[in-house]
């Protein structure tokens, strides 16, 4: 197993596409197999034989579906996703409807909407530029999701595809396990490289979704466009623009930001 690709803030998208167009250079078969076998076997022991006390997130990114394939060998059936309707990609939208999981449960977030961005006090939530607010953001479409479906249906067990190499902070304990006053959270995959996710997913023939194609894919991910960090504001609009134009025209009459780009621009 060959790594190349550091921490996600020290690669650019062009050497992530780089590496998912040569994966096979990076990583064997058998050794992506290994990975998700011994994951899944660590995800049986944590849970003791009981799958389905737990849910995992999937969003339908890269992480979600190579943690979606560990899941599936180990037995939990049960997936989460929260969404923001109002100001999703409808493409992004679509590929979900067309290839999520069995066994998904989407938990919307109607109530932020482009009109929300432009009161007092949360237009520092568009494109956010530090990672305060984007954790707020967050906070309002995943990490929601998560709270609520813990509150319905009270599993003993979330397991996410938080990494390490992803920025992501994984507690010291036995198997990364995070216990809050709100939930339990587990990482199975928590210590993989970026070149071992990509190799998961191309080994078992999963698709990625649009959004890795669009500007700054590698880097942005999957999510709503007003969370999109890839610079200042004009950069952020042009390229939610680029990507589809229906939102910003959308997002126009309630939204003076978008309103004042489009004029400028368009």
């Amino acid at each position: 197993m060959r790594q190349v690709l550091k921490a996600k803030k020290a690669y650019t998208n062009a050497d992530a596409q780089r590496v998912w167009e040569t994966i096979t250079d990076y990583v064997t078969e058998d050794e992506a197999a290994q990975a998700v076998e011994e994951a899944a076997a660590e995800t049986r022991q944590v849970l003791d034989g009981r799958p389905d006390d737990a849910v995992y997130g999937w969003s339908g990114g890269k992480d979600s579906i190579a943690l979606q394939v560990v899941m599936e060998r180990a037995g939990v059936r049960r997936a989460l996703i929260g969404t923001i309707p109002h100001l999703e990609f409808q493409t992004y939208m679509t590929w979900i409807d067309e290839h999520q999981p069995d066994g998904l449960v989407t938990i919307p977030n109607h109530d932020i909407t482009p009109a929300w961005l432009a009161r007092p006090g949360n237009d520092r939530y568009l494109f956010p530029t530090n990672s305060t607010d984007g954790y707020k953001w967050t906070m309002l479409g995943t990490r929601r999701s998560q709270h609520l479906y813990q509150e319905q249906h009270k599993p003993a067990l979330q397991i996410f595809g938080r990494r390490t190499l992803d920025g992501n902070s994984i507690p010291a304990t036995p198997y990364g396990i995070h216990t809050t006053s709100r939930l339990t959270s587990y990482s199975p995959i928590r210590a993989w490289t970026h070149e071992l996710v990509l190799a998961v997913i191309h080994y078992n023939r999963r698709p990625l979704p649009p959004t890795y194609g669009w500007p700054d894919g590698w880097k942005t991910g999957t999510g709503s466009w007003p969370g999109r960090r890839v610079g200042d504001r004009d950069t952020s609009f042009a390229q939610t623009y680029a990507i589809e134009p229906e939102r910003l025209h959308e997002a126009a009459p309630h939204l003076p930001a978008a309103a004042d780009w489009l004029a400028r621009n368009t």
